[in-house]
């Protein structure tokens, strides 16, 4: 049993590394430029397994330092049961991998990027109170996002390379 879990594990962490070839994929939700539109890629090598990736480019922000990054979101739905994986990416002006936070499932990514600001809302979380919103300011790269849930209550992300 605890190969099975440290398998598991194993796995789910793998499941979020960035790759040459889905760096490409990324890459090419950049260059479309559609802010909002969301792309799914199927990424299974298998007709009988779900493993689809939908990439949603959300635009650009621009540090008080005057640099700029691309902001995209990475769901990820797998499996027989259909798990979810949600994941933020940076990207540099020249379409080079930043950084990303990754984050317990899809329904955790933000909804949109909103002058340097990416907006979060609970609406799909049926634990969280509906009715608040978190806003994250990207004036500087955060190290960690705090998600609100509850009241005070939430989850923090951190800043991964």
């Amino acid at each position: 049993m605890m190969k099975f879990v440290i398998g598991f594990i194993f796995f789910c962490l793998s499941s979020v590394d960035v790759s040459p070839q889905k760096e490409d994929i990324v890459v090419s939700v950049i260059l479309k430029n559609v802010i909002g539109k969301s792309f799914t890629f199927n990424q299974s090598d298998r007709k009988d397994y779900l493993n689809d990736v939908i990439i949603t480019y959300l635009g650009k922000v621009e540090t008080k330092d005057k640099i700029k990054y691309h902001i995209l979101t990475w769901g990820r739905i797998w499996g027989p049961n259909g798990h979810t994986t949600g994941i933020i990416l940076l990207y540099d002006y020249k379409k080079r991998y930043f950084g990303k936070y990754v984050l317990g499932a899809i329904n955790d990514l933000p909804v949109k990027l909103d002058r340097n600001k990416l907006l979060f809302d609970n609406k799909q979380k049926i634990d969280c109170d509906g009715s608040i919103m978190t806003r994250i300011d990207f004036e500087t790269i955060p190290k960690d996002i705090f998600l609100k849930c509850n009241g005070d209550q939430g989850d923090m992300y951190e800043l991964s390379f």
